[in-house]
């Protein structure tokens, strides 16, 4: 993930003095953002991913599912 920052000049320098100024931000982030906002919502979906399988009796579905889908009308 790449992220942009609009820091006024003065801040930025002082930001590019710090040994690591990205994980300085990152950690500044961690800490501002709220627990719901900060944690993966992917991470949550792919561990509950199973419960959302539904069986197509297709076998090769995922590999080929242009095959699959309908014609445009």
């Amino acid at each position: 993930m790449q992220i942009t920052l609009d820091l006024p000049d003065e801040l930025a320098q002082q930001v590019l003095t710090l040994p690591n100024p990205h994980q300085f931000l990152a950690n500044l982030l961690k800490q501002v953002l709220p627990e719901t906002v900060a944690t993966d919502s992917w991470v949550t979906f792919s561990a509950e991913l199973e419960q959302y399988a539904v069986d197509t009796g297709i076998p090769d579905l995922a590999l080929h599912h242009d095959d699959y889908l309908a014609p445009p009308l």
